[in-house]
Parts: structure tokens; C-alpha cells; sequence
């Protein structure tokens, strides 16, 4: 199919009645997108704002805030998630907040809604200048701002076109990734859009929700921790499998590579990358550990830590970008993932700051120190090992451990997502330091051992 770049999306001649979204079992058509885009980007114009935010629970509402924001020239924050702490923190980034539904507490906010004029039109971008930011979490903890431009998506959208598009075309594409990070962004909602194929508007987190709907021959944007959870699922009919399965967020073991292949029909296509850089490398598994072969006009090599350095026409200025991702080089130009060398994991797919979630506990009242590990296993935890302060060790004697730990959680999921809420506490009275002050992963991790404190 004809990749159109995204910046020139209303000015290539594409027909109106062309379908581009399936929302609510309706197609919705090309026109009726232009027509709404239009209808945003003249309320964001009127209302003055040079930075707004984006939160949409409807896929195809949010590109239509995007794009209505870019047309109106404001640059587009998109938030991480819709929590009151994110809300919160990220509030002096952006003047108004753009959503299609009314927003939890105090902040401005335009509605988007239909446009009323079927005729309206639409002219072509800066794509150097139309800029979306997004936030992640650094490894200080405080959350990290990264610009990029539509020129960089323009560049990826061709390299995945020019990799996959002939596997992928015209096939409706379903996903159930957050469209709010790069991963669901590009490949759930702006390649289709820039090469006419048609998505769907939805985001399905449940197996026996997606499964239900006809997939067959679809391609689907997931992730490993979806991925994980296909077990007493029957593997779909031959009528019913899918075309392609893309999945980022973590690596994916072989076992559950070849599962995904004998349940969906497809063995998954793993990406390696990040907010920065964009799609990095990518991999099929079959044997397991299986080498990440770089994207077409990618460069690799690695710093004296083994930190990888990623040279992409899809980053910052396309020039050298260095990660926290350790990797051994293998032959080809090909590399081994060996993990993080910062305190940014990954659970469920998820980016969590351990730096972060530490600050975020010894916030609460019953809290005097905190730290953050991930235990090994499969799936791996998210534990936190807490020394209480007076008022919390006379709450954990009366509450016990396992409510204590409830109760915890509880106080930290109106600002952090699920997956960064631990599954494994253990309480203490003061938390190991060597001797220099410095807290090791190691001598935390050992907390978790049965024989020492009370655990959760």
C-alpha cells in the first residue's frame, strides 16, 4: 500500500469515503475524520492554546485531538495516563487538557467533539515543526521529557511499510497496548492511518474480550504480559488466525513465543525500543534468546559499560542516542539484550521507575524508608521492602501484614498505574545500608528470604 507522509495526510487526495476506523461496530469514514479534525483544530485555535494535553479513552477521539491540536500549530502532551497523580504532576506542562470525556478535578478542558461540516478541508504540516512530547519515567524518578517532531514518525511509518507491509496489507489492526505510549501510537493507530489501513477503535485488555471479535486475518499490537496469559485458551481455527502479532514492552521467552504461535496461529514479531529512538531492532523466536536484528538504517554499537548506542533516523536529530540497555554485539551488526542498567524496569510491559515508587511510599503517613527491587521468577515481582514509622508499626499490629499491605496499595493507586503497585512487601525496621551509605538490589532482595522480617 502507498505510505502517505503524515504531515500531508489532507492534502493527498484520499477519498473521503475511504473507511479508517472501526468504532462501535461502524466504519468510520475518512471524511468523517477531516470533518472532526477540522472542527477541533479551529475550538483549539479559539481558545488560544499553544500546549495542550491529551486524554481520550476512544482511540479514534484521540487522533483527532492529535492532529486537531498540531493543525491549530500547539504542540501535543501526551499524558502517560489519566491518574489524579499524573494529572498533578504533569500540570505545568500544558494549558489545557483536550478529552472526550469530562476530566476528574480541577483543570481546563475542550470537549472533542463531531464536526458539522462534511466539506471542510485541511491543509498540509511542518513536520519538523508539529511536536508531540511525551513523559517517562527517568531514573531519578522525576519524569523525563522527550520531544519528537511527525518528520520521526514519517521516517519509521516507511521503515515499517518497506519491513512488514506486505504481511499487513489491508488488514484491520487490533490492539491491547495503551495508544498513549510510542509502542501502541505507531503501530496501532499512526502507520495505519498514514497506509489506509483500517483499526480499530478500542483497546482490548481481556483475551475473552479480543477473541470474541473477528480476528481473523487481523494483525494485532500486544505485549508480552498479554502474551503471558494465553494459557487454557484453545488455539483459534485455521479460519480464524491471525495475519501478524507485534509485541514490545519486554523481552518475550521462546515458550511463550511458541504458545502465542499455537493459540493465534502466528509466531509474534518482537520490537526492541524506546520513546527516544523509536523502533530499534526486531526478532522472531523459535529456539529462544534468538538475536535482535537493527531496522533498516539503524547503527549500533555500545559504550565501555556495554550500554548500547543507537544511531536512528527516528530520534532526536538522528544522532547518537545512549540507553540504559546493556547488550552483547553478535555477528551481522546483530545484539543480545542482557537488561537495564538503570533502576527503570519492566513489569507487565510496563516502564517503572523503582526510583520513583520509592518517593512515592515514603510519601505515605505510615512510611519512614523504602526500597524497590524485582524479584526473579516468572512472571517477575515488583516488591518493596518498607521501614515503618511509629504510627504504621502500631497499624501493621493491629492490621497484620496482608492488610497492611492492602492498604498500601490502596493509598498508591490514585497516582501510580497498576503495574507499579507491588505484589510483594516485606516490613521492617530499618533497611540495610553498606558501608558507604549505598543501598544494594542484592542485600534488599534478601529481605525477601522467608527467614527474615514479616512479608506480605
Amino acid at each position: 500500500m502507498t505510505v502517505v507522509p503524515l504531515d500531508r495526510l489532507f492534502v493527498s487526495g484520499r477519498e473521503r469515503d475511504v473507511p479508517m476506523a472501526i468504532r462501535s461496530d461502524a466504519s468510520m469514514p475518512f471524511g468523517r475524520f477531516i470533518a472532526d479534525v477540522a472542527h477541533t483544530a479551529d475550538a483549539v485555535r479559539a481558545a488560544g492554546v499553544t500546549r495542550g494535553a491529551l486524554l481520550c479513552a476512544d482511540p479514534y477521539r484521540f487522533l483527532v485531538g492529535l492532529f486537531g491540536m498540531m493543525h491549530a500549530g500547539a504542540t501535543v502532551v501526551v499524558l502517560p495516563d489519566g491518574s489524579p497523580g499524573t494529572l498533578a504532576d504533569l500540570r505545568d506542562w500544558f494549558e489545557v487538557l483536550l478529552c472526550d470525556e469530562a476530566p476528574s478535578g480541577q483543570v481546563s478542558w475542550i470537549p472533542i467533539k463531531d464536526g458539522e461540516d462534511d466539506s471542510a478541508t485541511i491543509g498540509a504540516l511542518d513536520p519538523a515543526k508539529s511536536l508531540l512530547e511525551f513523559f517517562t519515567s527517568g531514573s531519578t524518578g522525576a519524569a523525563k521529557r522527550i520531544v519528537k517532531t511527525l518528520a520521526m514518525f514519517n521516517r519509521e511509518i516507511a521503515t515499517l511499510e518497506a519491513l512488514w507491509g506486505s504481511t499487513a496489507n489491508r488488514r484491520l489492526v487490533l490492539a491491547t497496548v495503551p495508544y498513549r505510549h510510542i509502542f501502541g501510537l505507531t503501530f496501532h493507530l499512526l502507520w495505519p492511518l498514514a497506509s489506509g489501513r483500517i483499526f480499530a477503535s478500542h483497546v482490548d485488555e481481556l483475551w475473552e474480550t479480543l477473541l470474541t471479535r473477528d480476528v481473523a486475518g487481523a494483525v494485532l499490537v500486544t505485549s508480552p504480559a498479554h502474551l503471558t496469559r494465553l494459557s487454557g485458551i484453545d488455539p483459534l481455527p485455521e479460519g480464524r488466525r491471525l495475519a501478524r502479532i507485534f509485541t514490545a514492552g519486554a523481552p518475550l521467552r521462546a515458550g511463550q513465543a511458541l504458545e502465542a504461535a499455537c493459540v493465534l496461529g502466528v509466531l509474534p514479531t518482537e520490537i526492541f525500543g524506546s520513546t527516544e529512538t523509536g523502533a530499534i531492532a526486531t526478532r522472531m523466536q523459535t529456539v529462544g534468546d534468538e538475536a535482535w536484528t537493527p531496522l533498516f538504517g539503524i547503527r549500533i554499537e555500545t559504550d565501555d559499560r556495554g550500554c548500547m548506542i543507537v544511531q536512528s533516523p527516528f530520534g532526536p536529530d538522528g544522532g547518537p542516542f545512549t540507553t540504559a540497555d546493556q547488550v552483547a554485539m553478535a555477528p551481522g551488526g546483530t545484539f543480545h539484550f542482557l537488561g537495564r542498567i538503570d533502576r527503570i524496569a519492566k513489569i507487565e510491559g510496563k516502564r517503572v521507575s523503582l526510583a520513583k515508587l520509592e518517593a512515592e511510599l515514603v510519601a505515605l503517613p505510615w512510611v519512614d524508608d523504602a526500597a524497590a527491587v524485582v524479584l526473579g521468577g516468572s512472571p517477575e515481582r515488583l516488591a518493596a521492602a518498607v521501614a515503618l514509622n511509629n504510627e504504621g508499626r502500631r497499624r501493621l499490629d493491629t492490621a497484620g501484614t496482608f492488610r497492611l499491605s492492602r492498604e498500601l496499595r490502596q493509598q498508591l493507586s490514585p497516582r501510580l498505574e497498576p503495574a507499579w503497585l507491588p505484589k510483594a512487601w516485606r516490613f521492617v525496621d530499618k533497611l540495610p545500608h553498606g558501608a558507604m551509605g549505598k543501598r544494594r538490589d542484592a542485600d534488599v532482595t534478601a529481605l525477601f528470604a522467608a527467614s527474615h522480617g514479616q512479608m506480605a
